[in-house]
């Protein structure tokens, strides 16, 4: 399974938005504070996804199955 990073803050109803699809999917994901700046940033293994919307549409093409549904 591929690796999943987030860069979020408390106060970032998208931050959260993200965090909660990735649970549901049961996707583990390593969670990065930054205090400053644009957020969420979502990264699969080590390339930027984008933000929550990014993440939802990457999540509807047949390019997610490649990261997430091999082998399984």
């Amino acid at each position: 399974m591929s690796k999943v990073r987030i860069l979020s803050r408390d106060d970032c109803r998208y931050c959260a938005d993200a965090k909660g699809f990735l649970t549901g999917m049961e996707i583990p994901f390593e969670e990065q504070h930054k205090p400053e700046g644009a957020v969420p940033q979502i990264y699969i293994d080590g390339k930027l996804v984008g933000g929550y919307s990014d993440l939802i549409d990457m999540s509807r093409t047949p390019e997610w199955d490649t990261y997430f549904n091999e082998g399984q």
